[in-house]
């Protein structure tokens, strides 16, 4: 038992890094080709939008996917809880975000804010239905799922970007690849997930 323990710790080490290291070279070459196309100005109006995609993460998350990993008896009532709340939150937090647009684009001077954050926002969404999934995998020390998830995601979401901006979208090529990676973690999440 203590064997197969030390084997399954040692695979969630080795994918963990790998997780970590291959999305964050991936990313980086993406930005980079997508920063030699867009203007700094198109980087910046996404930026500007930043703050408020984060805050309302944090709403979405609100430490219960923790919770749920660190419960020693959990079922599949705990499960269904975490994810509906999650979604209930994030759904909250997208109208909220969907209604404060129009304010938050008044305030910074830039119109084209509205719709962006619009669109940007749905990342928020799209998240919720991830988190009890990652959970879940993260009990079972599967780290290979969320590493093939991860890579999977910020590959398709790094081509949309690239395709969009180099179509002269301009800052809508970065909010669709924002919204884009956070939908297909989703999807790949739930389709390795329930992959045994």
């Amino acid at each position: 038992m203590d064997s197969n323990i030390k084997e399954k710790t040692v695979n969630g080490v080795i994918w963990s890094s790998i997780d970590r290291f291959s999305v964050q070279i991936v990313s980086l070459v993406v930005q980079i080709i997508i920063a030699r196309i867009l203007t700094p100005n198109d980087f910046g109006v996404i930026g500007m939008l930043t703050i408020f995609i984060a805050i309302a993460q944090t709403f979405v998350d609100s430490g219960f996917s923790n919770a749920l990993i660190r419960k020693e008896n959990r079922t599949e009532t705990d499960n269904c809880t975490v994810f509906y709340f999650n979604l209930g939150v994030g759904l909250v937090s997208y109208l909220t975000l969907f209604l404060m647009a129009p304010l938050v684009a008044k305030f910074y001077e830039t119109p084209i804010l509205t719709n962006l954050m619009r669109v940007v926002s749905l990342s928020v969404v799209f998240s919720s239905f991830s988190i009890v999934q990652t959970a879940i995998l993260t009990i079972r020390v599967d780290f290979k799922k969320q590493a093939i998830a991860s890579l999977g995601s910020i590959i398709l979401s790094g081509a949309l970007g690239i395709f969009f901006a180099y179509h002269d979208y301009g800052p809508w090529a970065l909010a669709i690849q924002h919204s884009s990676n956070t939908l297909f973690t989703a999807v790949f999440l739930w389709i390795l997930e329930g992959i045994y």
